[in-house]
């Protein structure tokens, strides 16, 4: 095979796929549809051309790829986890056919990065840019020059919210840290042949950096400061055990390093502490989130990718059902739609067996990268599992391709179990079939990407018609909303918020049976309490009083630390004429401590207190009456 480019202008378009994946970050996530797919669009776009891409450039340099036992791994995790998922669904949902794209994606950066240096360096600079651009639109945005995409945040960025953009500024600042250490060397006053770049470079870390260190104590997430601490930590570590030669006797040294250690840990210990202490309520209340992640993972097989919502929802509900929560507990409960953890997330949808996997790919990324000094690589891929432990950045296309990037990045080399390998194989025999396996990955990707677009394309219609229709139900015309939504139900049936519209469109125009049947496909994909307790009062307007019971008190169980499904249950009973259950509910809505008060639990609070004075007022009347009756006898 040929070692230099044959053309070389080909290499420069070939990146610009590859760029356009990592400037997916600053597309909007109300993009197109204003659904919150925005970054999904922009995936889907670009995805096609990553294997031609890649493919070209290995035609026109036609380097050899050296297979990494991380690429075997991840082929085993794709066929296991996509297998068990299809198993529980028997199709394949938005979460699945993403997680097979990405599997493609992982592969083209192998094969794409493999060709030459550039484009690693390219890319690590486009990388630095989206980050300067981010913090800056952050910056803006704190300012109120430019317009948050969150009503009730002033700093998201291009995000939701403010968690997942401080995450993205926290794993890419390793990266700007990592080249303001190392592109020092350009300022030496010995001159070097690419001078220039490195300077170019460097200045656009010190810019990133600075703009990064500004906007991120803004943002107010505990887990992005963690994240890129723990990320520039490793960066620090790495550069300066290249030129660190221990001086004097070995043992000193070592003592040394344990004293630094012994002081590192004291400083990591009350950092802890205190950003437990900032957000006390918070981090309780993720600790409770994992506790039933743990209680409610199903083994070796998960529960199926994208089901977190729904069966996080039913070990919640069984939890508290049989009174095993504290009042602590039932006070923090909330109704979450990720783990906050995505290694329990990971491990309760996909089964030990997929996480095991991850775990190991994990541990031969990190072994590679710092055995070859990619301490870059490093520091980006420890940023973004630091951050994945405390938030959800395994749910959100810019991370998983900022994790697909470090992965790829790290095992640029070969694995060895040892120095001395012997390979039986002749190189010719292994060049030729290294060619034919690089073809057929390519191949195979391009023509999923082309499947997958075709398939994925009718959804984004559905978006669009959805962002559309939304007009309908903001202004309470029921019976249109119903109209629009109905032929787009197939096709966002993994959408919690359509599903609560059009259920309750459904039950606003009395038509009990279909809303229900919505709510319940609600109740899988979220563990949001309202959806049980729009099925409960469909149960009963229809009379069915069991059914209607039932729900509500699973909603109760599900969220104790909300009054509404308490409230109904309540009113419910005296519909029964179980007024002795309805007496003693009223009495727990009243004395129950509300989380966040509102007009609306006042005004149920104060209808209950009501209800309980009229059932004490006609019970003290009973007794007058019945004193009357037997005063003559008791006389007698």
């Amino acid at each position: 095979m040929i070692g230099y480019p044959r053309i070389r202008w080909i290499d420069y378009v070939c990146l610009l796929p590859f760029i356009a994946l990592l400037g997916n970050a600053l597309i909007a996530d109300d993009w197109q549809t204003n659904t919150g797919i925005g970054k999904h669009i922009g995936l889907y776009i670009v995805m096609p051309l990553l294997p031609l891409a890649a493919g070209l450039s290995f035609w026109n340099n036609g380097r050899r790829v050296s297979f990494h036992i991380v690429d075997y791994l991840i082929l085993v995790w794709l066929a296991i986890a996509f297998s068990l998922s299809y198993l529980h669904f028997l199709a394949v949902n938005n979460t699945m056919a993403i997680f097979i794209v990405l599997g493609g994606v992982y592969f083209c950066f192998r094969i794409f990065l493999a060709q030459r240096p550039m484009h690693r360096r390219m890319l690590l600079l486009v990388l630095m840019l989206v980050g300067c651009i981010e913090a800056v639109w952050g910056l803006l945005q704190l300012y109120g020059i430019a317009r948050s995409q969150h009503a009730l945040f002033r700093v998201t960025g291009s995000f939701f919210n403010p968690g997942p953009y401080a995450g993205f500024l926290a794993v890419i600042l390793p990266v700007a840290f990592y080249y303001l250490l190392w592109d020092r060397s350009a300022f030496a006053k010995r001159r070097r042949r690419n001078t220039g770049f490195l300077k170019i470079r460097w200045g656009i870390a010190l810019l990133t950096f600075v703009c990064i260190a500004l906007i991120l104590p803004a943002t107010m997430s505990r887990a992005a400061w963690l994240a890129a601490a723990v990320g520039c930590l490793a960066v620090c570590g790495g550069y300066f055990s290249c030129f660190w030669r221990p001086k004097g006797k070995y043992s000193k040294s070592i003592g040394r390093l344990i004293g630094i250690g012994i002081v590192l840990l004291i400083i990591a210990s009350v950092a802890a502490a205190g950003l437990y202490h900032l957000k006390k309520d918070s981090a309780d209340g993720r600790m409770l989130i994992w506790k039933i992640t743990v209680k409610g993972a199903d083994s070796w097989v998960g529960r199926g990718m994208g089901a977190f919502g729904g069966k996080y929802g039913d070990a919640q509900q069984t939890y508290f059902k049989w009174g095993q929560g504290t009042d602590r507990e039932r006070w923090l409960t909330g109704s979450p739609e990720y783990a906050f953890n995505d290694f329990l997330q990971l491990g309760f949808e996909q089964g030990y067996l997929s996480l095991a996997l991850f775990l190991f790919v994990l541990l031969f990324a990190f072994v590679t990268g710092i055995r070859y000094r990619r301490f870059m690589a490093v520091g980006g891929l420890a940023g973004v599992l630091v951050f994945a432990f405390f938030s959800y950045p395994f749910r959100l296309i810019p991370f998983l391709i900022l994790l697909i990037f470090f992965l790829t990045n790290c095992i640029w080399h070969r694995f060895q179990f040892a120095y001395i390998w012997t390979d039986p194989i002749d190189i010719r025999v292994r060049a030729r079939w290294n060619k034919y396996t690089v073809l057929a990955v390519l191949l195979l990707s391009t023509l999923y990407f082309a499947q997958t677009l075709y398939k994925r394309y009718p959804v984004f219609q559905a978006h669009q018609a959805w962002n559309q229709a939304q007009i309908y139900y903001q202004t309470g015309s029921y019976e249109k909303v119903v109209a629009h939504y109905k032929p787009l139900y197939p096709l966002l049936k993994d959408q919690p918020h359509f599903l609560f519209e059009y259920g309750r469109s459904l039950r606003m125009i009395e038509e009990f049976e279909e809303s229900t049947k919505v709510l319940f496909a609600g109740t899988h994909v979220s563990a949001d309490p309202m959806f049980w307790v729009l099925a409960g009062r469909n149960r009963q307007e229809e009379k069915k009083y069991h059914f209607a019971e039932n729900h509500y008190r699973y909603a109760a169980n599900l969220v104790p630390n909300r009054l509404y499904p308490f409230y109904l249950l309540a009113k419910l009973y005296d519909e029964m004429e179980e007024y002795e259950k309805a007496y003693d509910l009223a009495v727990k809505v009243v004395k129950t401590e509300v989380k966040i008060p509102s007009p609306a639990t006042k005004e149920m609070k104060a209808e209950m207190q009501k209800y309980i004075d009229q059932g004490k007022k006609e019970s003290k009347k009973k007794n007058e009456d019945i004193k009357k009756l037997l005063g003559p006898i008791l006389v007698y």
